[in-house]
């Protein structure tokens, strides 16, 4: 709970926790990696080895014999860039003595904020180091990070067939065990859902009416249906979670800044990346007119 009086000059206050539980429907794909848990990076730039299985035919083995030969994976080296991001609270002492509670309120709200700006990122962001003006660091995103050999096209509409090809080409990537995720717009949200709506019934309470498609069986695998507003409108998004992970250089936190006047000052911080252990395991489906 934000209390006015966990906030001193002295003290930075870790909103790593609050970060995790608040605005869930308004960020599905940040609230789904915080909650299987944060790496820590060192630097600027996060590097990591692509997780990839080796693909030997056969490894049959007489009984009792040596081991000379050793399989390896090929690994290559993936990596992205540390992006900051920054939200500040300012309420002067007046308002303070009206509401004591209020800057806790505006430090909230700042938070979940910040939260936001971090699923766009994470879904939308174009890699930049900041090398050049504005210097401004920016990750590298989920659909930049898409293989390009998982793309799947559609003219018009999505349809069944659309889903299945982009979870085949998931399925055909042999990848490790995970659950599967599809990021959608409203207008993707609604074409998925108008495809079964003819084909359901309901065993329960008969003042409950409408339909909203969760989750869907494929031969490939279920795929569980995440509404984002984030998401491109013309896009779907379709990952394996075991694959996604947060990484911070900074957790989320509060700081108090210096008094300058008659007002209380303070900002919130964090820095983050994505990291995608093998982009074969993100596609991305793009629906034209």
């Amino acid at each position: 709970m934000f209390k006015s009086s966990n906030f001193t000059n002295a003290e930075q206050v870790s909103l790593s926790q609050e970060i995790a539980l608040i605005g869930v429907q308004s960020t599905p794909l940040t609230s789904l990696l915080l909650a299987k848990g944060t790496e820590k990076a060192t630097s600027t730039v996060y590097t990591w080895r692509e997780k990839t299985l080796d693909k030997t035919d056969d490894i049959s083995a007489v009984e009792g014999d040596e081991t000379t030969v050793f399989q390896e994976s090929a690994r290559r080296e993936l990596n992205n860039v540390l992006q900051i991001f920054k939200k500040g609270a300012s309420i002067s002492g007046t308002a303070l003595a009206m509401k004591s509670t209020q800057f806790a309120e505006e430090v909230a709200d700042r938070l979940l904020e910040l939260k936001i700006n971090m699923e766009k990122a994470l879904i939308n962001s174009l890699k930049n180091d900041g090398s050049t003006s504005p210097f401004i660091r920016r990750m590298s995103g989920l659909i930049e990070f898409a293989e390009p050999s998982n793309a799947v096209s559609v003219t018009g509409a999505v349809t069944e067939d659309t889903i299945k090809q982009a979870m085949r080409k998931l399925w055909e990537q042999d990848l490790a065990e995970g659950s599967y995720y599809c990021l959608v717009n409203a207008d993707i949200k609604e074409q998925i859902d108008s495809i079964y709506k003819d084909r359901y019934n309901y065993n329960h309470l008969t003042t409950n009416f409408g339909l909203v498609v969760d989750s869907i069986n494929t031969n490939y695998g279920t795929v569980n249906i995440a509404l984002s507003k984030h998401v491109p409108a013309d896009k779907a998004i379709f990952f394996n979670d075991s694959y996604l992970n947060l990484a911070y250089l900074r957790e989320p936190v509060f700081e108090p800044l210096a008094k300058t006047g008659d007002s209380v000052k303070g900002q919130v911080v964090a820095e983050a990346t994505l990291k995608v252990a093998s982009p074969k395991a993100v596609a991305v489906l793009t629906v034209s007119e």
